[in-house]
């Protein structure tokens, strides 16, 4: 039997261990995107609560939408592990999501009209690549 060199089984366990580090931070990141998830809805919560005791407006809807947008990371993170692809769909999705809220919030926060206008042009861009992409997976 021919026996592998000793380079190539160190190289070998060298590959296992950043496959390990690699999947253990991808699953930091789905614990954070959980906990922004989480404080996120926590402070719409809030935000309807005070619109019921003190009769203020809801304006939560800012945060509600940065749950959604870390709910699609999380799942594009929990893709990536389950399948080791990447769904390109996914990250285009809440990149328009996160556009998208942008636009809604332009009247609410100061925002100068060139930041605007990139807003607008980011948000024709990924409306594009969703067309043009669609829904690729990419393996690694």
């Amino acid at each position: 039997m021919d026996a592998e060199p000793p380079q190539r089984k160190a190289h070998e366990r060298m590959v296992q261990v950043f496959e390990s580090v690699e999947l253990i931070l991808y699953a930091v990141v789905g614990v954070l995107l959980v906990v922004i998830a989480l404080v996120a809805l926590a402070g719409e919560v809030d935000n309807i609560v005070s619109y019921f005791v003190t009769d203020t407006p809801i304006i939560g809807l800012n945060l509600l939408i940065a749950a959604i947008i870390a709910l699609e990371l999380l799942m594009t993170v929990v893709g990536y592990m389950k399948t080791r692809s990447i769904n390109l769909g996914l990250l285009l999705g809440a990149g328009l999501t996160a556009m998208i809220r942008d636009i809604i919030v332009f009247g609410y926060q100061p925002t100068d009209l060139r930041d605007f206008a990139v807003i607008l042009l980011a948000t024709a861009i990924l409306v594009a690549a969703l067309y043009f992409v669609g829904d690729k997976t990419i393996h690694t």
